[in-house]
């Protein structure tokens, strides 16, 4: 038995279940993983697993919080569940994760992680999605003298809430004409201090596989000082490039090759906190700078990606409380607010319009956007579409947008 349990980070969703409130555990780096229902009373005892409380303490202090008597025996139920789960950091999880960890070094290629659970495993049925979601923007529309499109904002939300403005994104893309695809991608939960994730592993979607430019990445290796690949294994759970790489692939459709330069960015947080710029670490700087420079060599071949969300508010995420619709018309105004400085290309601009009111909104596109508007070349921007997926269940919203950037 585990007497010192440390609850690993797990999502806490609420839900109903028979009429009767629940709370849905799950890790969100393993999506095909386990889900434990939980009351929430228990939720409450959660939080007291840090792994400095013993179970003893645990049962003393919710015995004296609620009146009566805690069994031990219940605590050690749950810590049984919990582990059994995966849930906990335990012998029995890294044992687990040891394996995972080795089986994905090992393997050449990044196999799809959420086809046949957030999007159909058969191509010919991804390819109806993707087909409906265009025809649904009413087809490809006029680039209104714009110029060439030389990058995009996309959604990282499930298709099937945000699926029309993915295809507001993709739509024209065939017409740039590049063959290297520079994708930034959130980077969820990798806990790790590095500010962008590497792998030379190519992406396998039930389209094809997507090769990774060996060439950048062995670039951006070599020019800086630090390694690139810490935290590779989110790339293995983490959705936010490999939506946009299955994506990309049906509306290039064969037309051409193409390789791509998966990046995860990990969070501002800390510098949201201090109040300073992203650009003051000189990793963050070193990197985009390198970055920037071999886009500008590529000149018409390089195309930019940021696969980002906007705001993520409400109970789901760790607010007091529901959104209503005064919440999501104040957090619609200042979304669009950060977005206007996405059309000037100006990145300090949006990170600043986060940054000072300390991110409120948890914006989880925030560093991916900021590496795109860092490293694009071009003249402005123009937002293709904003919309809110709104959770009544949870009392929560995720907000979401496209954008297109133009020489």
């Amino acid at each position: 038995m585990i007497e010192y349990p440390k609850l690993r980070y797990v999502e806490a969703i609420p839900s109903q279940e028979n009429g009767k409130k629940v709370v849905y555990l799950r890790d969100p780096q393993n999506p095909g993983g386990n889900v434990l229902a939980v009351s929430p009373g228990t939720v409450i005892a959660l939080s007291l697993f840090d792994g400095e409380k013993s179970i003893g303490d645990i049962c003393g202090i919710l015995s004296q919080r609620f009146g009566g008597s805690v069994e031990r025996g219940d605590i050690e139920n749950l810590v049984s569940k919990l582990d059994e789960a995966l849930f906990l950091d335990s012998p029995r999880y890294r044992e687990h994760r040891s394996g995972v960890e080795r089986e994905f070094r090992e393997s050449e290629v990044r196999e799809a992680g959420f086809s046949g659970l957030s999007y159909p495993s058969s191509a010919a049925e991804l390819g109806e999605w993707f087909g409906r979601f265009l025809r649904e923007t009413g087809g490809a529309r006029e680039n209104g003298g714009r110029g060439k499109l030389k990058g995009i904002i996309s959604p990282h939300i499930d298709y099937s809430r945000g699926g029309v403005s993915y295809a507001r994104a993709y739509e024209i893309l065939p017409e740039s004409g590049a063959d290297v695809f520079i994708i930034f991608g959130t980077s969820h939960y990798g806990q790790v201090d590095n500010p962008f994730i590497l792998t030379r592993k190519n992406f396998r979607t039930p389209l094809g596989e997507a090769k990774t430019n060996a060439e950048i990445i062995e670039r951006l290796e070599g020019a800086c000082g630090w390694d690139l690949f810490e935290g590779e294994l989110s790339h293995k759970t983490e959705h936010s490039i490999e939506f946009q790489v299955a994506f990309l692939q049906y509306v290039l459709g064969g037309k051409r090759d193409f390789t791509i330069v998966p990046v995860l960015c990990t969070s501002f947080h800390r510098m949201v906190t201090e109040g300073s710029s992203p650009l003051e670490d000189g990793r963050v700087s070193k990197f985009l700078g390198e970055m920037k420079e071999i886009i500008s060599g590529l000149g018409d071949r390089a195309f930019i990606i940021a696969g980002a969300d906007m705001a993520h508010v409400g109970l789901k995420f760790g607010d007091n409380d529901r959104v209503n619709d005064e919440t999501l018309g104040v957090i619609r105004e200042r979304d669009l607010a950060s977005l206007a400085f996405g059309e000037k290309i100006d990145a300090e601009g949006f990170y600043r319009s986060i940054e000072s009111e300390k991110d409120w909104r948890k914006i989880c596109g925030l560093s991916p956007i900021y590496a795109a508007l860092s490293t694009i070349e071009t003249k402005s921007g123009v937002l293709l579409d904003y919309d809110q997926a709104l959770e009544p269940d949870t009392g929560s919203v995720v907000s979401y947008a496209s954008m297109g950037f133009y020489l």
